[in-house]
């Protein structure tokens, strides 16, 4: 069993790796969907910690990938949420398993992959300017993906906390495939003006902007804190855009009932015709363990065909 950390993650599988495997995935479901049951999350009675199991079978050589997620919310400190999560992979013929792999990265990674994914497909051709609201891992690697499949020139970052954007600038600008303008936003009305995608990826418990805020064509991804009853986008926005989802029944059961008519990546990728580039189209990301198997797959294969990182055996 290879056991992989963060830096072999991104050596082994690139941010258009990534968009190809899912891109690939998502079309191969459609004929042959892959099992997976909704994530199973546990909290001690009293306490800001949650425990996720994330299981999926499938793909096209029939493996069982776990991630098992512990995230601790750490209420009432100024500390930010932490989160610790590994993924194994096992071969579906033999349980074999096959690696252990570093799970912040790869969620990361496919994350910011299946935004790309859905961007690539309902965004306007020539979209250059970007919006980035928030500051974390998760927030980086939507701006690599979003340079990853349309002609960034312009990219906008909004944080509450200012050291926490200079510190992002400096990071992005060391991340192979980001070479646009990165600016400082004064303000989140500054942040969205002009933007053609706004990528939200924050622990905001409500909306952090309406209709009226936004361009009148722009393309949103929201990654971010979500719930049942609230998202990081306005009802106004949701209620006459263009909806896009993972899995409907996840987006339906964790985000709210309005994805009830959104629709899903497997479904836009067999379309003939896709919608119109007007108005405002959102993507609703809540992660599935689909796009886990899909990843880990991809970085398994990639660490097998390399012989990359250390070769164990179970006693």
């Amino acid at each position: 069993m290879r056991i992989l950390d963060s830096k072999d993650v991104r050596a082994l599988v690139t941010m258009a790796d990534a968009i190809a495997a899912l891109r690939d995935g998502y079309r191969a479901s459609v004929a042959e969907p892959a099992l997976v049951p909704a994530r199973t999350i546990i909290s001690p009675p009293g306490s800001h910690a949650y425990l996720g199991a994330m299981p999926a079978y499938g793909g096209r050589d029939g493996k069982f990938v776990v991630k098992v997620a512990a995230l601790h919310l750490h209420e009432g400190e100024t500390a930010p949420a932490t989160m610790h999560s590994l993924v194994t992979v096992q071969d579906g013929a033999t349980g074999q398993f096959q690696a252990l792999i570093e799970g912040n990265s790869l969620t990361s990674l496919r994350t910011g992959a299946t935004s790309a994914l859905v961007t690539d497909l309902l965004a306007p051709a020539d979209a250059d300017t970007v919006a980035i609201i928030g500051s974390g891992a998760q927030a980086l690697t939507q701006l690599e993906a979003m340079c990853a499949v349309r002609p960034i020139r312009r990219a906008h970052i909004f944080s509450r906390n200012a050291a926490n954007v200079l510190a992002f600038i400096r990071r992005a600008s060391a991340v192979d495939g980001i070479s646009c303008e990165l600016l400082a936003a004064p303000s989140l009305r500054d942040t969205l003006e002009g933007a053609a995608i706004v990528c939200t990826a924050t622990t905001a418990e409500t909306p952090l902007f309406e209709a009226d805020a936004l361009p009148a064509r722009c393309h949103i991804n929201a990654v971010g804190n979500h719930t049942d009853e609230s998202i990081e986008v306005g009802k106004s926005v949701l209620e006459h855009a263009f909806l896009a989802v993972e899995e409907r029944a996840a987006a339906i059961r964790e985000a709210g009932e309005f994805n009830r008519r959104a629709v899903e990546i497997g479904e836009l990728l067999t379309r003939a015709t896709l919608p119109a580039p007007s108005g405002h189209s959102v993507f609703v990301s809540v992660g599935t363990a689909f796009q886990d198997l899909c990843i880990a797959t991809l970085i398994q294969q990639r660490a097998a065909q390399a012989q990359a990182g250390q070769l164990i055996e179970f006693a």
